[in-house]
């Protein structure tokens, strides 16, 4: 059977929303803050443009679809969290996102801000800096990494 044109109806759980947007505001702020540490001004602008960014444009395309494709509604903020934080199961760049757009914004908020904290750090260290771009390079792999799928193994 394949999926209907619009995807097909998805739960995101309530932790996953709730901790996954916290996670994901964290993540921000911390790359403000690497951004903070080299110049306050680009630090704002960061921080702004970010906010803009993540949760109007990309909040935006993931509510674009009708929300009884949600089970339950979460005004978008189910599919910020799963973009970054979920299972497999729960990214549904196919049918908002689309893969370059996804692409794009996790390396907006995670490869992108960890280079720029490690440059920092290089050209005038400060431990401070060191554990932003520790941190950061942190949350970055681990976001990467729930892209991956599990295969099963075939051993009988």
């Amino acid at each position: 059977m394949t999926e209907p044109k619009n995807g097909r109806p998805i739960f995101f759980p309530e932790n996953l929303v709730l901790y996954g947007n916290m996670a994901l505001f964290i993540w921000i702020v911390l790359d403000a803050v690497a951004f903070l540490l080299y110049d306050f001004t680009v630090g704002i602008v960061f921080f702004v443009l970010t906010l803009i960014l993540i949760y109007g444009v990309l909040h935006l395309l993931g509510c674009l679809r009708p929300c009884h494709m949600c089970i339950k509604c979460t005004h978008g903020m189910g599919r910020l969290a799963a973009l970054y934080f979920g299972r497999p199961l729960f990214k549904d760049y196919k049918y908002n996102y689309k893969l370059p757009t996804a692409i794009f914004f996790t390396l907006y908020i995670g490869a992108f801000p960890a280079a720029f904290a490690l440059y920092s750090t290089v050209i005038g260290f400060s431990v401070v800096k060191a554990a932003v771009f520790a941190v950061l390079l942190a949350i970055t792999l681990f976001s990467a990494s729930t892209w991956r799928t599990k295969k099963r193994s075939t051993l009988y």
